[in-house]
């Protein structure tokens, strides 16, 4: 049976001491939804001040980059890739690109629409919803401009027959990557002798790594035009790259392949192929040329497959560097054409007077084409050595300090194909004057025809230029030549004058 005391003491638990507990428990449980609260919203600040400043940010690494990648293209490109102007905002900005081209009298400009990372805000508020995280995304397009003393007309002749040109460009979220993907679009024009060109598109990627290289991959079904003069196509075209610029040289590979080329509707050519390799030698550049092709359709006759191997040694890299960059400054410098082609035809001389110092070499390394009966062969090498000549003071020892020999054997099929045109040019003569009567005519078939270019091209070798400088040896014709000391012999024979009066008396 419970105290008095008992009663009161839970009376006091119950009444005083576990409302003050639970309440003690209450407090800490309310500061901490508090805190979460407070803590949350922080962040959420943070998000926004972070999302809203990081597209400044990337805008301004995104210019940086530009710049860069605009003096990439420009350190071993043919042209000069100039920045005409950048303009910057938060999300976005835009910019332009004048391209110049040596020798043509039309620049080009591209403009640039520049959506600022890591996310192209600009472009998901126009419904663009592409989430994918990106340094930048830059459209580019591309229209014809002329050039200072370019007729206005010339431009509109040019842009009738160019395709629209794009491109997309994506910066990677850090270092100095892009990736760049160009459309040109198919189009169909009239020409203006009431022929036809049909250019079926090009599509391609260009990636541009953090170490400075290069790589392209350009394709095209092809391109084909119909005239008075008879039909020509060019099919299935691919242009491989892998290149990276160095002081305004380009070392690397590069491919270039045309599965077909029809050129009127006896000549055809399949499997040609052009790859180029450049790579440092010391303070040189060694550089090699091939050409390939896989057949060639002249009438009813094939030739191939042929192949010439070309390859430059010992150009002195110092002085090519220097070129290049005396081009590119000439023509950045808006001159009239005439006057530009002056001054660098001027800087070409002066370049090849600073490479002769090193002797460079130019070799036919391979020489191979093979006919219906036989096969071409043959060599040749130059080389410029004006080592101990001072060339620069005097260009005219140019002649002096150049040498070289060449030889080459060529099978009688292949002399045929050279004289055949000259012998049917008398046959149709003999015809139109009366000498064939008409029944003679009828009967020069093809296989008659080709009878007669047997029988009778030794008689013809004499009233060809070319053919007539041939020697027989054993099955083959054969022809050498050579120069020293300004003085040029074919088969060992004094051929022509000496040139500017060097190689008198040697």
């Amino acid at each position: 049976m419970a105290t008095a005391l008992d009663r009161q003491y839970r009376w006091a638990e119950t009444s005083i001491i576990f409302p003050i507990l639970t309440t003690r428990r209450a407090i800490p449980q309310e500061n901490h939804v508090s805190k979460i609260i407070r803590i949350v919203g922080v962040l959420l600040v943070l998000v926004v001040v972070v999302a809203a400043a990081a597209p400044f940010w990337f805008g301004i690494q995104a210019e940086k980059r530009y710049h860069n990648l605009i003096q990439q293209m420009s350190k071993g490109g043919s042209g000069t890739f100039t920045t005409r102007n950048y303009e910057r905002g938060w999300l976005s900005s835009n910019a332009e690109t004048l391209v110049t081209l040596p020798g043509l009298p039309l620049d080009m400009l591209v403009k640039h629409d520049i959506s600022h990372g890591p996310l192209a805000i600009d472009r998901i508020m126009r419904g663009d919803l592409d989430f994918t995280p990106a340094g930048a995304l830059i459209s580019s397009r591309a229209t014809l401009t002329p050039r200072k003393g370019t007729p206005a007309g010339m431009v509109k002749d040019f842009a009738k027959y160019l395709p629209p040109i794009t491109a997309e460009t994506v910066f990677g979220l850090t270092g100095g990557s892009a990736e760049t993907d160009i459309k040109v679009a198919p189009m169909k024009r009239k020409t203006k002798d009431g022929g036809e060109i049909n250019w079926r598109g090009l599509t391609g990627t260009l990636v541009f790594g953090d170490d400075g290289h290069i790589n392209t991959q350009l394709s095209t079904p092809g391109i084909s035009l119909s005239s008075k003069n008879g039909p020509f196509s060019v099919g299935k075209i691919s242009f491989q790259s892998d290149a990276r610029g160095d002081g305004g040289i380009m070392f690397g590979n590069s491919s270039l392949y045309v599965a077909k080329m029809d050129i009127g509707p006896d000549v055809s050519v399949k499997g040609l192929r052009f790859t180029t390799r450049a790579k440092p030698a010391g303070k040189h550049i060694t550089s090699t040329i091939n050409y390939q092709v896989k057949d060639i359709t002249v009438g009813t006759d094939h030739y191939g497959p042929g192949q010439l191997t070309l390859q430059l040694r010992k150009l002195n890299t110092a002085a090519l560097r220097q070129f290049e960059q005396k081009v590119n400054g000439i023509s950045k410098r808006g001159l009239p054409e005439e006057q530009r082609q002056m001054m660098v035809a001027a800087e070409t001389m002066k370049l090849i007077a600073s490479l002769s110092k090193s002797a460079p070499v130019l070799e036919v390394t391979k020489l191979s084409f093979k006919a219906r009966e036989g096969e071409l062969t043959g060599k040749a090498k130059l080389v410029l050595d004006g080592s101990k000549l001072n060339v620069a003071e005097n260009m005219m020892l140019l002649l002096r300090a150049l040498q070289g020999d060449a030889e080459l054997s060529i099978p009688p099929s292949m002399v045929k194909a050279i004289l055949t045109p000259r012998i049917r040019s008398d046959i149709e003569n003999y015809k139109q004057r009366g000498i064939l009567s008409q029944r003679e005519a009828n009967q020069l078939t093809p296989n008659v025809m080709s009878r007669i270019v047997d029988e009778v091209y030794p008689s013809y070798l004499n009233k060809n230029s070319f053919t007539k400088l041939l020697i027989p040896s054993g099955a083959y014709y054969t022809i050498t030549a050579s120069f020293r000391q300004g003085k040029f012999l074919v088969n060992n024979r004094p051929f022509g004058q000496p040139l500017l009066g060097f190689g008198r008396g040697t």
